[in-house]
């Protein structure tokens, strides 16, 4: 889908007159657009939730305006994920404000839903939480007004669940499967365990589950550029990111179980966030487990972990909504400034942290900006 989109971009340019080079960095400039749609639907989200607390409606754009993940600055797929289900989170924060819904809303969430598996199956964990919101709701309408719950019932399949279909269907036929990535498997060398052979992986040991962790949440973070095969990495940086994240997840959970300030309806989203989040995490760990990678050099047999972070950019809104109320929750009841306090330190940190990690390259003569 994302390169349907930059065929359109690349005609755009060839309209303009643009030729050659110029072509090429007009094609670059795509992302311009698609990263001011996720930093905007960061806004929305968090101004429908909680329009009363500032710390989440500016905090939350905010932090996607500078997180530093790497994958926004190349041709990829996953830079549409973000924007995909970021679309498909604000559309379950309707479902959750309306005990009537109309078919638009059933229409824009089938549609969300769609975009989101046809750029990218490793937003599947997402779809999923946002179907266990969507059809207990609708079955619930269904027995109280058939004729009303039918409509966006009709409208989430006709607009989901078709253009879904129809691509399993073309996948099949072209590829022999429904996701197309039995060719792709075969290709890198992996080759499927048997389940008994799952659980000796080593993400089920303290060590392999944090390495898993780190390494994934780093990658989350900063992305996985390199240079001359070395990743722009700190670990000072890398460490704060794992770290961070696991605390503020830990404590978005203690709030919510406490229920400190939160009407349902934040509660509910806020664990939808989370849960988007965890679930992603979660299939990624689930896809570590099944293969034996063979020769392949990212995952390894002495790396058998999915840890690409960009394969989590769908969950980007999400995380950084109870990332942000992470901070509120504990730093709120000492002064109401100060959770947007502490995620101006963050957001300096890390803004100085990839200065750190990139200046390596500052000196190149590709720059603009060379010595």
């Amino acid at each position: 889908m994302y390169y349907a989109l930059a065929s359109v971009w690349w005609r755009i340019g060839q309209s303009l007159g643009l030729t050659g080079l110029q072509s090429l960095y007009w094609l670059r400039f795509l992302n311009v657009p698609l990263i001011a749609a996720v930093v905007l639907l960061g806004y929305l989200v968090a101004r429908v939730i909680a329009p009363e607390r500032l710390e989440v409606r500016l905090g939350v754009p905010l932090l996607l305006a500078f997180i530093p993940q790497s994958v926004f600055y190349a041709m990829n797929n996953d830079v549409l994920s973000s924007v995909c289900c970021g679309a498909l989170f604000l559309c379950l924060l309707q479902w959750l404000r309306t005990n009537v819904p109309s078919f638009l809303l059933g229409a824009f969430t089938g549609l969300a839903i769609a975009a989101a598996y046809l750029t990218k199956l490793s937003n599947l964990p997402m779809m999923v939480v946002a179907l266990a919101v969507v059809i207990p709701r609708l079955l619930e309408m269904l027995r109280r007004e058939p004729r009303s719950g039918f409509v966006p019932l009709a409208a989430l399949i006709f607009f989901g669940g078709i253009p879904i279909a129809i691509w399993m269907v073309w996948l099949t036929y072209q590829f022999g499967d429904v996701t197309g990535s039995a060719a792709k498997i075969a290709f890198l060398d992996w080759t499927r365990k048997p389940f008994a052979s799952w659980w000796q992986h080593p993400i089920f040991t303290p060590r392999g589950l944090w390495i898993f962790w780190s390494d994934l949440v780093a990658s989350f973070w900063r992305g996985e550029v390199e240079w001359h095969h070395q990743p722009f990495d700190w670990r000072i940086a890398d460490g704060f990111y794992a770290i961070s994240s696991l605390v503020l997840l830990m404590a978005a959970i203690v709030g919510l179980r406490k229920q400190s300030g939160l009407s349902p309806f934040q509660r509910q989203a806020i664990t939808i966030a989370i849960l988007m989040f965890v679930a992603a995490l979660a299939f990624l760990g689930l896809l570590s487990t099944q293969f034996d990678y063979g020769s392949c050099v990212n995952p390894s047999r002495a790396h058998p972990y999915f840890t690409s972070g960009r394969l989590l950019s769908g969950a980007l809104i999400p995380f950084a909504l109870f990332y942000v109320y992470g901070i509120a929750f504990l730093f709120r009841r000492i002064n109401a400034a100060l959770p947007l306090i502490i995620l101006g330190v963050i957001v300096a940190f890390v803004a100085a942290s990839e200065i750190k990690a990139n200046h390596v390259v500052f000196a190149s003569e590709h720059n603009w900006f060379h010595r």
